[in-house]
């Protein structure tokens, strides 16, 4: 499907040049029409994927791009098994091996998905000082119980501190609780971190026991 829809694009190109062709438009004009082309998609795409609160806009150029580690985790937890993200965080640990706070922020996620929250905490804190790693280790002090410890890390985004009292909820088995502080960690995040934590609110439900 994807590939039609890029087929179709490419139509819709070539297209466009020959009808600029047939009405002899100067090759300057035409070469800045495509320019100008090239800028709204690339721009539209970036929006898309850092700034848009529209989900399923992100899912479609997820979907779209689903070939790329980061895309297919995401759809891995909106689709597949437990066994499909390990996987996937497989991918992407070994995809970031010399980009030391990207992997260990997927080994963290896998610590956390495998149960493993004493190694999840012990890899945060080996994680450099940002805002990373501040979310991390108070997802690991929430995951052991520490919820003062865990409230008082600083958070550098707001759907973060309802991320982390989600996570809480869940450990009260809190169900309604959880569910609604993660759709306040939706409703005040944008792009893929909007999608990510969409489709994380969808599977904890899905699980919930």
């Amino acid at each position: 499907m994807n590939i039609l829809k890029l087929l179709l694009f490419y139509v819709i190109i070539l297209g466009i040049g020959g009808i600029f062709t047939w009405l002899n438009v100067p090759t300057t004009y035409s070469l800045l029409f495509f320019i100008f082309l090239a800028i709204a998609v690339v721009g539209y795409y970036a929006y898309t994927m850092t700034a848009s609160k529209k989900t399923n806009a992100i899912l479609r150029q997820v979907r779209f791009q689903k070939s790329n580690p980061i895309y297919a985790h995401i759809l891995a937890i909106k689709e597949g098994t437990k066994e499909d993200e390990i996987e996937a965080l497989d991918k992407l640990i070994k995809k970031n091996k010399n980009n030391h706070d990207g992997r260990m922020d997927y080994e963290f996620q896998r610590a956390v998905r495998l149960g493993d929250f004493a190694g999840a905490k012990k890899i945060a804190d080996s994680m450099k000082n940002g805002p990373l790693k501040s979310y991390n280790q108070a997802y690991a002090e929430a995951l052991a119980g520490k919820y003062g410890v865990a409230r008082n890390k600083p958070f550098y985004q707001s759907w973060m501190k309802h991320s982390i009292e989600a996570v809480i909820a869940k450990k009260q088995n809190n169900k309604e609780r959880y569910q609604s502080e993660m759709e306040q960690a939706v409703e005040e995040s944008k792009g893929i971190q909007r999608l990510t934590n969409q489709v994380t609110l969808e599977k904890t439900l899905k699980e919930w026991k």
